[in-house]
């Protein structure tokens, strides 16, 4: 499915700010973890926020603590 200019855009900006969130917090992401945070970003960004966006953003959350603690 082709992306149109903007959410390209979006996409990496926002693929650019997990990388650079998670390595400020010291946390170690696999790919698969940062494009899934980023397509979670980008639903926001695009979509606004909305009660799924903040679940989504919840579970993200919590995967990251869980994910640090761990390290």
């Amino acid at each position: 499915m082709a992306q149109d200019k903007d959410r390209q855009i979006v996409t990496q900006s926002q693929i650019k700010f997990v990388f650079d969130y998670s390595k400020q917090i010291g946390v170690n992401l696999k790919l698969k973890e940062i494009v899934g945070v980023t397509n979670v970003l980008v639903d926001y960004c695009i979509n606004g926020y909305s009660k799924e966006i903040g679940e989504r953003l919840d579970a993200i959350d919590k995967f990251i603590t869980d994910k640090f603690t761990e390290e």
